[in-house]
């Protein structure tokens, strides 16, 4: 069987995507033959055994990106269609460009879709493609006997080395994602500022970059708001990491905070497999680790109460919570799990 591999980006320097391009050369070791088109044009280092095409993909070119997306897609497709199956890496625009090419050549074909946001994208696409692979069943809009829950691709195998000791009370503490307004990055800090007026001594690293104009705009505002906590030195913003530090982060912090509403993502699972304790008031997080959520309260009312009960527990208690996580983590969202349940499903082996 052959596999078609729909994707952003293959450039092992893209600090969003680069995980795309080790999903691809893992997946390539499970299919006789395999083609990727991609959306930039950093392409990287060539990859053995997988043919890589791009599309030149540009933001807000529709129509360009409409005609170069088939002139690419439609050839390789056409050629390979007797034995094809196609993989859609969070690519639901494109997904949904072949969704009718597929059905009408009986092509299998599966969708990555792991965001609550309603995509009309996905909706538009779900009659025509064989299914939709998600993580958790929150984390997909859509309900169905086409969605599959597999789970998060957390690659363990650096983060679970030699984990450092968390101090009692936990008073480290450090996030790592976009700096988007979906992170609620101000409600954080705001909470972070009322537990340090109450007498907690607390720090936080917030890692990361803005992703657009708007988050721009976004962070900024930020600089200018919590200037004072700038200054004051227990609030900073230290730029984006790169994959391979998240380790060494994770061990110089005690906790990781979370306040992302939308489906499970990866920041926090690293985390947890990290063993740092986690405050999160992600309902995906909340119901996978079973942590009991206060129905009255607001978000920052949530996020408050989690932090204030962390603070106050023993050092056992957390440690008895850290290894919990670590292993509910460790058995629903590695890597290697991740990509023998997405096998199965590509390959109709479910």
């Amino acid at each position: 069987m052959k596999l078609l591999i729909l994707n952003y980006s293959m450039n092992d320097s893209s600090l969003v995507f680069s995980h795309q391009r080790e999903v691809a050369k893992l997946l390539s070791e499970q299919f006789e033959e395999t083609f990727v088109i991609t959306a930039d044009e950093e392409l990287g280092a060539e990859v053995d055994e997988i043919g890589v095409s791009s599309t030149l993909w540009k933001p807000n070119k529709r129509i360009r990106n409409v005609l170069c997306f088939y002139q690419v897609a439609v050839p390789l497709i056409l050629r390979n269609r007797k034995n094809l199956t196609i993989f859609s890496h969070m690519t639901e625009v494109q997904s949904f460009l072949i969704a009718p090419w597929c059905r009408i050549l009986r092509i299998p074909h599966f969708l990555w879709y792991a965001h609550t946001s309603k995509s009309l994208f996905l909706y538009s696409s779900y009659p025509f493609i064989n299914g939709v692979i998600t993580s958790t069943p929150g984390s997909c809009p859509i309900k169905g006997r086409k969605v599959h829950a597999i789970g998060q691709a957390i690659d363990e195998s650096k983060l679970i080395e030699n984990p450092s000791e968390i101090a009692s009370p936990p008073l480290r503490w450090y996030h790592v994602g976009r700096i988007d307004p979906s992170k609620n990055i101000d409600m954080m800090v705001s909470v972070f500022r009322r537990l340090r007026t109450a007498g907690w001594n607390l720090t936080l690293d917030i890692y990361g970059a803005p992703s657009s104009e708007k988050s721009i705009y976004y962070f900024k505002s930020l600089l200018n708001k919590y200037q004072h906590e700038l200054n004051s030195h227990w609030l900073r913003f230290p730029g984006p990491i790169k994959k391979d530090q998240l380790h060494s982060i994770a061990n110089i912090h005690d906790g990781f905070l979370h306040a992302f509403q939308g489906s499970l993502d990866k920041a926090v699972l690293e985390a947890t497999l990290a063993k740092r304790v986690v405050v999160s008031i992600n309902h995906e997080y909340m119901k996978e680790f079973t942590i009991k959520a206060f129905a009255d309260e607001n978000p920052e009312e949530l996020l408050h109460s989690l932090l204030c009960q962390t603070l106050s527990m023993p050092s056992s208690a957390i440690s008895k919570v850290i290894q919990s996580n670590f292993e509910i983590c460790q058995k629903n969202h590695t890597l290697k799990r991740w990509l023998a349940e997405l096998c199965k499903v590509l390959k109709n082996e479910e």
